[in-house]
């Protein structure tokens, strides 16, 4: 299945409220904050969509495990609203 199609599915119903990119290498990971509390995400990298995920894990631990743990870089609208 499509990993866009198939991120469709996994989020069911739930609407994305945060976005972020993490580039690392030729690789880049797309996080989707969910309504629902949950984080999806895409994994493209230079040969194309690899995997969709969707993680119990709030969405700013992955961020942070993306940009302090792994050293990528990220970019987004990731941050908390005030």
């Amino acid at each position: 299945m499509h990993p866009i199609i198939e991120a469709s599915r996994l989020m069911s119903g739930a609407s994305i409220t945060r976005k972020a990119a993490v580039h690392a290498n030729q690789t880049t990971i797309f996080l989707w904050e969910l309504s629902s509390g949950q984080t999806l995400e895409v994994v493209r990298s230079s040969a194309g969509f690899s995997s969709t995920e969707l993680k119990d894990n709030p969405f700013i631990d992955r961020v942070s495990y993306y940009s302090e743990k792994r050293g990528a870089k990220v970019s987004g609208n990731y941050q908390l609203q005030a």
